[in-house]
């Protein structure tokens, strides 16, 4: 495995390409300096051996942390953003495919769901519900960006067959609660990464919850929340949560619990409210308390 590493020193931070190699004899991994790259806010695809250049890692940390054509990079964002708007109020899926396929070859599939995906979808959103587009249309943009996520799944999970198994995670909406796009987009990096996951949404009353993690035992739950008028539901699906499995750990996110000016406390141990996250950020939490879960 090749990534990135980076070392602070004297307050700034240095980059190095790195890879994970076993050692037979001590029978662990130890990592292997490839290249040092210099400043973090500076590093470019070009200063990558060429290998390892297209690695998804190496793309994402690249995308995330190096300031060098940002303005260019945010430029062709926003082009393709208007891009993936008209596509999908058109439902052209093989258009968006063109699209994700350009976009990830530059800076990678979680970055094309934080940056053009999410953003697109919220602006639908906002537009439906201020009555700037039809229902009718709102509804073929969902269903385009759903098709599109089982097309990502399909190619994801060809790619993930070699990774180790990281655990398993059920995934669903409280009741009432028909809105499932930021479910299907976690599930789809979750897939990617190794997770086998239960993707229970839209919409699941709590008895079946219950039944689900019962016949399933998970190594955690992720609650997906669009609609603030689903909070209250989401308190009683967790109380009932905790009243069966004390110690599984529960994962609560969505535009719901976004709202810097709302606050939505969740009383109940082992919970986690994954709020204006980027998605990398996200999926390390989850690892992170799956492992450390699984080690107790």
């Amino acid at each position: 495995m090749v990534y990135i590493r980076r070392k602070k020193v004297k307050g700034i931070d240095y980059a190095y390409v790195v890879r994970s190699v076993w050692d037979h004899t001590k029978r662990t991994s130890k990592q292997e300096t490839v290249k040092y790259l210099g400043k973090v806010s500076r590093v470019t695809p070009e200063m990558i051996p060429i290998e390892y250049r297209n690695d998804p890692a190496i793309i994402s940390f690249i995308t995330r942390y190096s300031t060098v054509n940002l303005k260019k990079n945010d430029s062709l964002t926003k082009k393709l953003g208007q891009d993936l708007f008209r596509m999908l109020s058109a439902g052209d899926l093989q258009s968006i495919i063109k699209i994700y396929h350009k976009y990830t070859n530059l800076f990678g599939t979680i970055q094309f769901y934080d940056n053009l995906l999410k953003p697109v979808m919220y602006d639908i959103g906002q537009q439906w519900a201020e009555g700037k587009l039809d229902v009718a249309t709102e509804h073929v943009c969902v269903n385009t960006a759903n098709a599109l996520i089982k097309v990502i799944d399909k190619s994801q999970l060809i790619r993930s067959t070699n990774r180790h198994y990281k655990g398993t995670i059920f995934i669903c909406t409280p009741n009432g609660e028909q809105h499932n796009l930021a479910c299907n987009i976690i599930e789809s990096v979750l897939l990617s990464k190794g997770y086998k996951v239960y993707n229970a949404s839209p919409s699941l009353p709590a008895d079946s919850v219950i039944n689900s993690l019962d016949s399933i035992s998970p190594d955690a739950i992720l609650i997906s929340i669009t609609l603030t008028d689903h909070i209250q539901t989401t308190r009683n699906l967790i109380r009932k949560i905790r009243a069966r499995f004390a110690s599984l750990t529960i994962f609560i996110g969505g535009l719901a619990i976004n709202d810097p000016n709302k606050t939505h406390d969740f009383s109940a141990t082992s919970l986690y409210v994954i709020r204006n996250m980027m998605l990398a950020d996200a999926i390390k939490l989850i690892r992170s308390t799956i492992v450390q879960t699984q080690t107790i």
